[in-house]
């Protein structure tokens, strides 16, 4: 150290505890067709790496550092690292109201519904991850949080935005046309680009059964508006975007990410009634909608619910029965798969010591005839080992479900 202070500075540091853990995850897409476009390959395979350190203060301040790092051996789009987590962690107490701040790089989560996370605006999608959108990126933040017994309110500034990670024009699972992921290619609304700042909060609360939340977003949108160009080269970002760049040529070659200026409400809500839950989500968003100049505002929601059986067949097994449904008011124009979509699944847990579990999924788009089935297995092989299945296949597919339309061809069985 520097300075005239070594000694103490020193002995404090020596009253810190220490944990760590971490996962490894051997991981492989076996695709059940051939590729659709130029360049893909057939199958893919990777591996993971998420270790977590821990370090915790004597008057319970903590820090936290969770790095990621994915190989991958097909889709070098996919070959990334990232921070997950990074933050410092403080607290106290004004009077019978509890505080917290976070500074540093961390994950938030916001929502109830099953399906679809309307809500879950604060962390950027990692894509590459998983098709399903569950994974995201660590986001730089200052989060403070305030709880007492009339509820909790989350404060959050957001100094620099994360772009979506896409897979590689080698890549299963994507769109027709690879998306540039190079930071010249990506386009900010507002002039200060990723080193704009958002805002975002968040009061929840509990009234006797329902639970619920009202949030509110203000800042760069996580969601790319997605543009269509048909050079080799970069041309010039049209005045407004989506507006033919492609007149004269044949079709596009690729795709370039657009990120405006946004504001959402929304609202989470769930109910708890013996073995049933009820769940919604709803948004209002303003700025984003079927084209990056449009400023109208686009609504949308997910309400539906869950009900858990326990004790199927007098074993210790639980069987959970699921319902939702989602729907975007921009419905054709919508940037989302899930624009008037039915979510059914059911998963069958055994409660044993391996902690199997089962889970079947079906969706049904009630706007076009696309029909999906996803299958999910997982069970704990030893202490530090599991093993999990998914599979994922197109009951039916439709010409006029584009985003769909576009992975019909990539059926597949994924292990972990």
């Amino acid at each position: 150290m520097i300075g005239g202070s070594d000694e103490s500075g020193a002995a404090d540091f020596d009253e810190w505890t220490s944990e760590h853990w971490g996962t490894a995850t051997l991981e492989g897409r076996l695709f059940a067709d051939k590729p659709l476009y130029p360049g893909q390959k057939r199958n893919d395979f990777g591996l993971t790496l998420k270790p977590t350190l821990y370090f915790e203060g004597p008057e319970g301040d903590s820090f936290t550092f969770t790095p990621y790092l994915r190989v991958d051996g097909s889709d070098s789009k996919r070959t990334h690292g990232d921070i997950r987590e990074a933050y410092y962690l403080t607290f106290g107490w004004l009077d019978d109201t509890e505080w917290e701040v976070r500074v540093g790089i961390d994950q938030v989560f916001w929502g109830t519904a099953e399906s679809n996370h309307l809500v879950n605006i604060v962390n950027q999608t990692d894509l590459v991850d998983h098709p399903g959108g569950e994974e995201k990126l660590g986001q730089p933040m200052v989060h403070g949080t305030l709880s007492g017994d009339w509820g909790t309110v989350n404060l959050l500034v957001l100094p620099y935005h994360r772009p979506r990670t896409f897979q590689g024009k080698s890549g299963r699972l994507r769109s027709a046309l690879p998306v540039r992921t190079d930071g010249n290619s990506i386009v900010y609304e507002h002039r200060s680009g990723k080193r704009h700042v958002d805002f975002a909060a968040r009061y929840s609360n509990s009234v006797g059964a329902l639970d619920f939340g009202i949030s509110a977003f203000k800042g760069t949108s996580r969601e790319p508006f997605l543009i269509p160009f048909c050079s080799n080269d970069i041309p010039a970002i049209p005045a407004i975007p989506g507006a033919s760049p492609c007149a004269g040529q044949n079709f596009p070659a690729y795709v370039v990410q657009n990120y405006n200026q946004i504001e959402q409400v929304g609202l989470d809500l769930q109910l708890t009634l013996d073995a049933f839950l009820g769940k919604a989500e709803v948004i209002s968003r303003k700025g984003f909608a079927e084209t990056g100049a449009n400023k109208s505002t686009h609504n949308a929601f997910v309400i539906g619910g869950e009900y858990a059986i326990y004790g199927v067949f007098e074993s210790d097994a639980d069987l959970t029965l699921l319902a939702e449904w989602s729907r975007d008011d921009r419905r054709a124009a919508a940037t989302t798969a899930l624009q008037n979509d039915v979510f059914l699944a059911a998963r069958y847990a055994l409660n044993d010591v391996n902690d199997t579990s089962m889970t079947a999924a079906i969706v049904e788009d009630l706007d076009y005839d696309t029909r999906t089935l996803n299958l999910e297995f997982s069970r704990r092989l030893s202490d530090t080992t599991s093993l999990n299945l998914e599979a994922f296949k197109f009951l039916k597919r439709d010409i006029r479900d584009v985003p769909t339309w576009q992975v019909r061809a990539d059926d597949y069985l994924a292990f972990n």
